[in-house]
């Protein structure tokens, strides 16, 4: 029998394990891989904000996985300056954890979930010392990467996304694609693995009968100036149809990122906030339809939302649009309302639709549930990421 396979998960900035969309990703494919029976740990290089603690537990073990802040301690300082030193610092002991796991052979491969929407030092430092090291870096590339801008900076222009890459984990086939031309341009063979957005499809339970009040619900984060400009025309015509139905922000999002629009309708908006996970998956089961907007535009394309998975998993319909990966899973009408991008009044009469009909909301709801559990569940790829990591060990 070989050996089990030996892999380090790097969160590059990401707080572990409790956070939004990122930190799902990452405990899920390193799940996934401890299923297929590799040997997990994560390392955390990313922290908490300043003003606020989601994760209390510097060293730990969840689901089964061991982790570890790198730092010893989970939340971010106060003063910029700490917080610059704490960067180089999270650098150095990644450089130096990397190095011994290498050195005492218990580390085949990293698993390395950093951005690639702009340039960072960190991700150079990683990637440096994994070439000197012979050890195998497998990135996952979520987002559109710094070459796509439409203004990239001159290091950006000159540094491939790719560098000390020797695989890429593609959320999207739009990303895949980038990588082969990418891999054209620098002559390079970068190799690609598809996994799309992952759900543990045992953690949601599944919603039953349908919710007392006409809910509407958007889980994200304040950073989509444009999705709530877009949603909130949406729920106007909503409200003009359904005057009793709320609309339920989860995250950051406050009434001053709506701006003046918003406090015309100021009761009929709940803004959530950041609620702990067994929260948020009561909220998406008490909605009675659950939006996700998605634009004509690069971002959209490249990547593919963790929230949709989830979505879907909890049995509430769900509307979005016909972009990136949505038409490669999801039928219209059947398994998810799906409108053309930017298309206001067909968004509204989607949602109107479904809380007009509860009975059409519930069997898309199940139907959307099959999907995540058949296409979605991270238990499915297990194997395959197991697999690829093997091939970068073993080059042809």
């Amino acid at each position: 029998m070989s050996p089990p396979l030996h892999i380090g998960v790097l969160t590059g900035r990401v707080a572990y394990p409790n956070g939004m969309a990122g930190a799902q990703r990452i405990h899920l494919m390193a799940r996934a891989m401890a299923a297929a029976g590799a040997m997990v740990n994560v390392w955390v290089d990313g922290q908490d904000s300043a003003t606020e603690v989601r994760n209390l537990n510097a060293i730990g073990t969840k689901d089964g996985i061991p982790y570890e802040h790198l730092l010893g301690r989970t939340q971010a300082s106060r003063y910029k300056l700490r917080r610059v030193c704490d960067r180089i610092a999270l650098a150095l002991a990644t450089r130096r954890r990397m190095a011994a796991a290498v050195h005492s052979q218990s580390l085949d491969g990293l698993y390395f979930y950093t951005p690639c929407s702009d340039f960072d030092f960190e991700r150079f430092v990683v990637r440096n010392i994994a070439r000197k090291t012979n050890l195998p870096v497998v990135l996952d590339l979520r987002e559109a990467p710094w070459t796509l801008k439409q203004k990239p900076s001159l290091v950006e222009k000159m540094a491939s996304p790719l560098f000390g890459a020797d695989g890429v984990i593609c959320i999207s086939r739009f990303l895949k694609d980038w990588v082969h031309q990418e891999n054209k341009r620098t002559a390079k063979n970068v190799r690609t693995l598809y996994v799309p957005i992952l759900v543990d499809i045992n953690e949601i339970a599944l919603a039953e009968s349908t919710p007392p009040q006409k809910v509407v619900l958007f889980a994200g984060s304040p950073g989509y100036d444009e999705t709530f400009r877009f949603l909130l025309s949406v729920m106007e015509k909503v409200w003009a149809k359904h005057a009793d139905c709320q609309l339920v922000i989860t995250g950051g999002t406050t009434e001053a990122t709506f701006g003046a629009a918003a406090k015309s309708q100021n009761k009929k908006i709940r803004y959530a906030g950041f609620v702990d996970r067994p929260a948020l998956l009561r909220e998406y089961t008490a909605a009675s339809v659950l939006a996700i907007p998605l634009f004509d535009d690069i971002r959209s394309q490249a990547r593919f939302p963790t929230k949709l998975g989830e979505y879907l998993a909890s049995g509430r319909p769900v509307v979005t649009n016909r972009v990136g990966e949505i038409p490669h899973f999801l039928e219209a009408g059947v398994s998810a309302c799906i409108t053309e991008p930017g298309d206001i009044p067909a968004y509204a009469e989607a949602i109107c639709r479904l809380l007009g009909n509860p009975t059409i909301g519930h069997a898309m709801g199940r139907a959307g549930r099959q999907v995540a559990l058949k296409e979605f569940h991270y238990a499915n790829y297990g194997a395959q990421l197991c697999d690829f990591f093997v091939k970068q060990l073993h080059p042809k």
